[in-house]
């Protein structure tokens, strides 16, 4: 690569195989389409066996696999299914929870424990895998949260998750940099996904009014998940060649 190629260029993932956990709606299918539209070889992970195929009906169709992040031997499955028998490229960790926790006092350990399992644990195993996958290259999105940064009442499971990501985030850019593979988070601010409006009267129970939150940014625009998309398009793309380890926080500027 030289410092005159072309943009396109440096935004083209022709060739590239991506995985994208929990990627059939919300977050992660806004990332799929943009993975898509740069010209990867997309499979979804996902649960979710209603995947909303009307999304990606304009592109060429991902693959997807029933995969339950939790269940060791079907995210090994998932991952290997991805790499097609050769090289994975690209691993989009964006599957998880966030039900609201509730009053610290109320939270019961096994609560905590499914929450760092799903988080935490499955996205270090499917990081893992897939960098035993990815040969001497490969670029690795985790999704946080903005929580993690500054927490909240009702939601201190959540936080504590988001925030352990970001530290297997460093811990892997470093151990996987002398391979080329670049690791990096991304913090999503409120994001406007079928799955925050499910939560929004239990959210709202707890202080959060998740139609106002929306907006309560200085930008004043609503988030939505393609703007989460966009910045995951940028960190596995060679526009960020030379960023590892970092966390990236999209929230139109309502974090300090």
């Amino acid at each position: 690569m030289t410092v005159n190629e072309q943009l396109s260029n440096l935004i083209d993932l022709s060739g590239k195989r991506a995985l994208v956990t929990g990627g059939g709606k919300g977050i992660g299918a806004a990332i799929t389409t943009r993975l898509l539209q740069a010209g990867a070889e997309v499979t979804i992970a996902d649960n979710d066996e209603t995947l909303h195929t009307e999304t990606f009906k304009d592109l060429v169709p991902p693959r997807f696999i029933h995969c339950d992040i939790t269940v060791p031997e079907q995210l090994t499955a998932a991952v290997e299914d991805a790499a097609g028998g050769s090289n994975l490229d690209i691993l989009i960790n964006n599957a998880g929870i966030y039900p609201p926790t509730g009053p610290i006092a109320e939270v019961s350990d096994e609560f905590v424990t499914r929450m760092l399992d799903i988080n935490v644990r499955a996205q270090f195993s499917a990081s893992r895998e897939a960098a035993n996958l990815m040969g001497n290259g490969g670029a690795i999105v985790n999704i946080s949260s903005i929580a993690a940064l500054r927490g909240g009442a009702g939601i201190s499971a959540y936080s504590t998750s988001k925030a352990a990501l970001i530290g297997l985030t460093r811990a892997f850019a470093n151990e996987l940099g002398r391979r080329r593979i670049r690791v990096n988070a991304i913090a999503p601010g409120i994001i406007n996904t079928p799955g925050l409006n499910e939560q929004n009267e239990a959210l709202k129970a707890e202080g959060l009014d998740v139609y106002a939150a929306i907006t309560a940014n200085p930008l004043r625009l609503a988030g939505e998940p393609d703007y989460i998309a966009r910045a995951a398009l940028f960190l596995v793309s060679d526009l960020s060649v030379f960023i590892t380890g970092r966390l990236l926080v999209v929230d139109g500027g309502a974090t300090d």
